[in-house]
């Protein structure tokens, strides 16, 4: 470590007869400080010393105890080196994203500074299908964290009744396409950030692949409803195909599920399939009878009536946007959903997450581990 400070994040108090550094549970740690034995360690924790410059700066310790001590915070994760700059983000980026990265330095930075995990972020590229309710919401969170890259497909009209939960659009964008009012609304909320917009309905798997193939993505998310009884069952086999991880939420009036799709690591949407037909054998009649139905002038197939509030869909779209954070700084293993469907109530907050089975008979994923 060449210029040793104590991180931002981590407020310094001097109190009596002790220092506290940081605040609550979490955080927090007292050092003894009787006679102000460490005052003058600490405040020469600034970014602008080196540690051999502060040995002999400290005129009541030794080198060696200095040594210890910068050692032991630094192992504890109170420090950070001043030194370490990133020429990968612009000013404008660390300037935007400067609470993300007090966010960063509470993580491991042993391994990786706080401008590692940014960078993160704004290398991956996300695929999100639809920008509704839930997807307008992960839209504006993955805007906030700064994700490099979006596409965003959708083929639909903004509506009056949209705006209960669709954060993205406004009074003034009735009437217009959806994907135009988002790409405004995203360039005005955060211009650093590549958005691209496809307004295009998705009418079978061969279309699911080529947004695969032309978007580049790293991560699919899956938030369209329509056409239902097709549209996850499409999108599961294409992300299965290309080894693509998929996290996908509805918001069912009162209730809520979030899962994901890991191919031939956990269980496929298919496999859900599979083991909800054990559990109600009559679900199989039901998805074939959405299949063949509609219930709209305008639309060919069937979409489900929506009842979902603004609220629901910013729960459910701020959860995917921790899932896409744990997924890229940690892998699939850390997804809260890593082979697991999560349901909540939202009347009542009850929560569970509900193991799931991967099938060897599976004509998707085949059971089969990569």
């Amino acid at each position: 470590m060449n210029l040793p400070k104590i991180k931002d994040i981590h407020s310094v108090l001097f109190l009596k007869d002790k220092i506290r550094l940081g605040i609550g549970k979490d955080y927090g740690i007292e050092i003894e400080n009787l006679d102000e034995k460490y005052t003058q360690l600490i405040k020469l924790l600034n970014g602008k010393h080196t540690i051999n410059e502060i040995c002999s700066l400290v005129d009541n310790l030794s080198s060696n105890d200095v040594e210890e001590s910068i050692s032991l915070l630094d192992t504890l994760g109170y420090l950070e080196d001043n030194f370490v700059t990133t020429t990968e983000l612009t000013s404008e980026e660390l300037d935007r994203y400067s609470v993300n990265l007090n966010f960063f330095n509470t993580l491991d930075t042993l391994s990786l500074t706080k401008y590692d995990y940014q960078l993160k972020l704004k290398k991956t590229r996300i695929l999100l299908l639809g920008i509704g309710g839930i997807g307008s919401n992960i839209c504006l969170a993955l805007a906030e964290l700064g994700i490099g890259h979006i596409t965003a497909v959708d083929f639909d009209t903004v509506e009056a009744s949209n705006l209960n939960r669709q954060i993205l659009y406004s009074t003034s964008d009735i009437g217009k396409r959806k994907v135009e009012a988002a790409k405004e609304s995203l360039r005005k909320f955060n211009p650093l950030i590549e958005f691209e917009v496809l307004d295009k309905e998705i009418g079978s798997k061969e279309d699911v692949d080529e947004l695969i193939k032309t978007s580049k993505c790293d991560i699919v998310v899956n938030v369209a409803d329509y056409p239902t009884g097709y549209i996850d069952f499409w999108v599961n086999e294409a992300c299965v195909q290309y080894n693509k991880l998929c996290l996908s939420a509805v918001v069912g009036k009162k209730n809520g599920k979030v899962y994901s799709i890991i191919p031939y690591k956990a269980a496929c949407y298919y496999c859900q399939f599979l083991e909800d037909l054990e559990k109600i054998p009559e679900y199989a009649e039901e998805l074939e009878t959405v299949r063949t139905m509609t219930n709209s002038l305008e639309l060919e197939m069937f979409r489900t009536p929506n009842g979902a509030l603004g609220s629901a869909c910013l729960l459910q779209g701020y959860f995917i946007s921790f899932e896409i954070l744990r997924y890229i700084f940690w892998g699939y293993e850390a997804l809260l959903t890593f082979n697991k469907r999560f349901s909540i109530d939202f009347i009542t907050f009850e929560q569970h997450f509900d193991e799931l089975t991967k099938y060897p008979t599976c004509s998707i994923c085949g059971g089969k581990k990569e």
